[in-house]
């Protein structure tokens, strides 16, 4: 993928969040037991889109929310990834893939700082929140799958993550493990479970 476009075709995800996973993993067995992989990560929740945003590695990424089937999965595609610091025609470009109204941006580049502050605390529509991450990811049933290890603030969550670009291979899966396909939860939905959870 380049900056802004998507090579990577759109996938039907299904994920679900708790406390504990620990069920689910016995149910999945060796294929989750793989070593996992560490991040510290920026997601930028709102309230007006269904679409996600994160910063990871010092690049903003964008995922658009396409479709929601009869069964709720959700088809989710990959539409904006840029390295800071980011120009302001691309910050625009950001907004636009969010599907949000820009706020003032004035020429010149955006550090990830300059962007926290300037851009995403002006548009107030834009909530940063601190993830950290380590995930393990694996095939389950001709899936693309992952367990995450989440710390939100305070509150740590395992979140189970299940997609591919054919729906019907990931109810197979859903179906292998037991799970209900309509207890889908979006990652920044489970964010914001999350937060509720801390009040």
């Amino acid at each position: 993928m380049d900056e802004i476009g998507n090579r990577n075709p759109p996938r039907w995800e299904w994920r679900t969040f708790g406390a504990r996973l620990s069920d689910i993993e016995a149910k999945v067995g060796l294929a989750a037991q793989v070593t996992p992989r560490q991040s510290d990560e920026i997601y930028l929740l709102n309230s007006v889109t269904p679409h996600s945003a994160k910063i990871r590695g010092g690049v903003l990424e964008v995922k658009r929310l396409l479709l929601v089937d009869s069964n709720g999965l959700e088809q989710w595609s990959p539409v904006f990834k840029a390295p800071f610091p980011l120009s302001a025609p691309m910050v625009r470009s950001a907004f636009a893939a969010l599907e949000l109204p820009p706020p003032d941006i004035l020429p010149g580049a955006y550090g990830l700082g300059d962007f926290l502050a300037e851009v995403a605390s002006k548009a107030k529509i834009l909530r940063p929140i601190q993830v950290t991450k380590a995930r393990r990811q694996f095939v389950f049933c001709n899936c693309v799958a992952e367990f995450v290890r989440l710390d939100i603030g305070p509150v740590a969550q395992e979140s189970l993550c299940i997609e591919d670009e054919n729906p019907s291979n990931v109810l197979a899966a859903l179906r292998e493990l037991g799970l209900d396909p309509r207890a889908n939860i979006s990652f920044p939905k489970g964010i914001e479970r999350a937060l509720v959870s801390q009040h």
